[in-house]
């Protein structure tokens, strides 16, 4: 039995329940509003958006003919490819994990702890990802009207180039952890009641 099979009566119970009808509840299948389906749903999200931009970078790597931009692109690229693949094995150890009576602790713990440590990598590579994305994109913008050398050899570029990269990062990161907590936050506190009730029954 997965784990999405295992919310009707987590989510129905209003007094304190016991261990075993916790365990009891988190075998039994849910009527909806399953909070781990939801959040299985958008890890799988994360893999359509990846795949939807990935051809765009590609494109952009092709398109531009400076050798600078080229790498920045073939980077983004690269990290979207790393990305993917980071996505599908966590999403597939999400939909893999099973539970029965005598384990649903250790297996909303190694739940949790995969979904979180997902977001972590995404929150950390992205501030990898950020400065380079905010070049790659200022070059391909830039080199419209002017040859590379001519834009690196310019301080005032370079100034604005590096100002944007110093601005966009922490944005950006903020505006990412936002959005995982939007997109997430909810549910896996839904999810870390029910354990902390596991947990003080045993």
């Amino acid at each position: 039995m997965k784990i999405e099979d295992t919310w009707k009566s987590l989510s129905e119970e209003e007094r304190p329940l016991s261990g075993e009808e916790i365990r009891a509840g988190l075998a039994a299948k849910p009527k909806g509003g399953d909070p781990v389906a939801k959040v299985n749903r958008r890890l799988a999200w994360k893999i359509f958006f990846t795949i939807l931009f990935l051809p765009f970078y590609i494109l952009a790597f092709f398109y531009v003919g400076d050798w600078l931009t080229k790498t920045l692109f073939a980077i983004i690229t690269l990290a979207h490819f790393m990305g993917l693949i980071l996505f599908v094995k966590r999403y597939r150890r999400a939909k893999s994990l099973q539970v029965g009576l005598a384990d649903s602790k250790t297996t909303l713990i190694q739940y949790i702890d995969n979904v979180k440590s997902t977001l972590r990598q995404e929150e950390l590579g992205g501030l990898i990802l950020y400065p380079i994305a905010a070049a790659g994109g200022f070059f391909l913008s830039l080199l419209q009207e002017m040859s590379l050398d001519v834009a690196l050899a310019d301080r005032r570029i370079m100034i604005t180039l590096a100002i944007l990269m110093v601005v966009m990062t922490p944005l950006a990161h903020w505006l990412a952890r936002w959005m995982n907590r939007k997109t997430f936050g909810r549910y896996l506190q839904d999810l870390e009641s029910r354990l902390a009730e596991l947990e003080r029954q045993d």
